[in-house]
């Protein structure tokens, strides 16, 4: 392979690993008119449809920022890129390019491979991975958020600290009231949902289940005691309310795996 066709590799690679549109306008000298893209099971055919995939901001361009790309290199009949990257939640764990070239020096054919690495968990029971999410997540900064719907039929969402895995398919949660909010609600209406976001990590859990307030002592004690530190100082102990989620569904994923649970 000649410099020219390393050359118009790195600006193809310049301009999908930034979204950058001054670089994709630089790259779009080096495709020819009839130029194929390959991305998975997906095929683009033309200069303007495959420029356009490397135009702009695109699901997986926040993720392939973050990377150092290596250089093109010579595979004999074609030019190859292998780009690892680093670990996100629903993202890549490699990205494989090939380039083959017309007798003009222009790129003729794309291939991209998006390796995913994170292994799916099918499971009825909550990984150790996931758990360890949840009740890291405010000394994350990533507060867990509750939708649930009040006796007139009002959603309402909030973001809770105190959210703790309580046993292998249920969640547990200290409220701080009693008589009012989610403790109340789900009286009427036991049907919960909760987010887990960590988005510098692209890590997302989606948690269905039906919740409760537990009047046992003991096991309110227990909830109270397993919430942060930071939830136990507000002194809520008096008129707070323990609230068990017997969960139906997870699913999302994190850099240490990907998620699917159902709980019969």
């Amino acid at each position: 392979m000649s410099t020219e066709q390393i050359a118009a590799a790195q600006a193809y690679v310049d301009a999908l690993s930034t979204g950058d549109k001054q670089k994709a306008q630089a790259a779009s000298p080096h495709l020819a008119d009839d130029v194929t893209l390959e991305v998975g099971a997906r095929e683009f055919a033309g200069h303007d449809d495959v420029l356009a995939r490397i135009t702009g901001v695109w699901p997986m361009t926040p993720v392939y920022r973050k990377n150092t790309w290596p250089a093109p290199t010579d595979a004999g009949d074609h030019v190859a890129v292998d780009a690892p990257m680093a670990a996100v939640g629903a993202g890549p764990t490699k990205v494989h390019l090939k380039f083959w070239f017309n007798d003009a020096g222009k790129i003729s054919r794309v291939e991209q491979e998006n390796v995913i690495g994170t292994p799916l968990v099918e499971t009825d029971k909550l990984p150790e991975f996931v758990k360890s999410r949840v009740n890291g997540a405010l000394a994350n900064d990533t507060p867990i958020m509750v939708a649930y719907v009040d006796g007139e039929g009002r959603p309402h969402t909030s973001l809770r600290g105190s959210v703790q895995a309580y046993s292998d398919t249920q969640l547990s949660i200290w409220a701080r009231a009693s008589t009012t909010g989610i403790a109340v609600a789900v009286g009427s209406n036991p049907n919960v949902e909760l987010l887990y976001r960590d988005n510098p990590t692209r890590s997302t859990l989606i948690f269905k289940g039906k919740a409760r307030v537990e009047p046992d002592e003991a096991i309110r004690k227990q909830i109270f005691d397993d919430s942060p530190e930071v939830e136990q100082n507000h002194e809520s102990w008096a008129n707070g309310a323990a609230i068990i989620i017997d969960l139906s569904e997870v699913g999302g994923a994190t850099p240490d795996g990907r998620v699917r649970m159902k709980v019969s």
